[in-house]
């Protein structure tokens, strides 16, 4: 678990960071999410000491990290950013090593690492391990930068606004690997973004910053359903609340019993990883009230209906 205690941060006169309190789950996914200047950079930086806190404590499995060599720490978290931050002269492989090399690991142990990173991240060992990180597009460059940052298998990773600067498909594909990649290894996720969409898609906890102070910490579905008056209640409030709802869940989890089997088999189908307002979107394009969900050899599973999908994105529901 990591934790907060009375996190401040002054920068000359000026109050970065206001006594943030915060616990974070062995395993979880919390987003810091809030507009520019907020505090949110400043408070990933002080949690591996790039940043020394003015006051407060960050503690890790109930160790204060100020205790432990600044050094040794950073290596332990893996730290993501948005401007990557590759060696340019470095190849692939010789970034992703970067950490493991620091620690003593043998040869085979970080060749064997590498060619594990590159698989998870659907990069080819043989075509992207030679090469250099002008080579590579910028969706490439930021899974080299993911990999190198989870290389030495840290406990937690700290992202920056690590896919701010990619373009729209790119960014929502790196967003489905880094969710899957952090429920296959286990790890603890704090990422900065300002980006709302981003922080309910990926985040298991979210917390709202503003003016340095921490306004509001809730699980997505709880934040988007109950947001605190005010700052909160503005980030989260308008008319496309439902459609975020109707993100946190799948269709699997509605599945019924088709009313007339032979009748679905004409209607639009979905996998029942399809997110509700995917299939609410696609009902819509179809016109239609039923989606038949099939799974990956299209056997048919049930159905999910109009009627549910509404129900499910309703303001009263809790």
């Amino acid at each position: 678990m990591i934790e907060l205690q009375g996190l401040t941060r002054r920068f000359g006169d000026r109050l970065a960071v206001n006594r943030i309190s915060l616990k974070v789950e062995c395993g979880r996914f919390c987003a810091l999410i809030g507009t520019s200047g907020c505090g949110k950079s400043t408070t990933l930086r002080m949690i591996n000491r790039l940043i020394e806190p003015t006051q407060g404590r960050v503690l890790i499995d109930g160790e204060d990290v100020s205790e432990m060599a600044g050094e040794q720490l950073r290596r332990r978290i893996g730290y993501a950013i948005q401007g990557i931050g590759l060696f340019p002269h470095r190849t692939v492989y010789d970034n992703i090593a970067t950490v493991p090399r620091l620690l003593g690991w043998s040869k085979t142990e970080i060749r064997e690492r590498v060619e594990e990173l590159l698989r998870l991240l659907h990069l080819d060992y043989a075509t992207f391990a030679g090469q250099y990180p002008h080579q590579l597009s910028g969706g490439e460059q930021q899974r080299v930068g993911v990999a190198r940052a989870l290389a030495a298998r840290p406990q937690l990773l700290l992202m920056d606004e690590p896919f701010g600067a990619l373009d729209p498909l790119t960014r929502e594909h790196l967003q489905h690997e880094l969710k899957a990649i952090q429920r296959l290894l286990g790890i603890t996720v704090i990422m900065v973004t300002h980006d709302l969409e981003e922080a309910v898609r990926l985040a298991d906890l979210i917390a709202v910053m503003d003016g340095g102070r921490l306004l509001q910490v809730a699980p997505p579905d709880q934040l988007l359903r109950s947001p605190q008056a005010g700052f909160v209640q503005a980030l989260v409030g308008g008319n496309d609340r439902a459609l975020r709802l109707l993100s946190l869940k799948q269709v699997g989890e509605l599945l019924m019993p088709c009313d007339n089997p032979e009748a679905a088999r004409a209607m639009p189908s979905v996998r029942p990883d399809t997110s509700l307002r995917d299939a609410l979107a696609l009902l819509i394009w179809q016109s239609g009230k039923t989606l038949h969900v099939v799974d990956g050899a299209g056997c048919s599973l049930g159905c999910v209906t109009l009627e549910q999908l509404l129900g499910e994105g309703a303001a009263h529901r809790c």
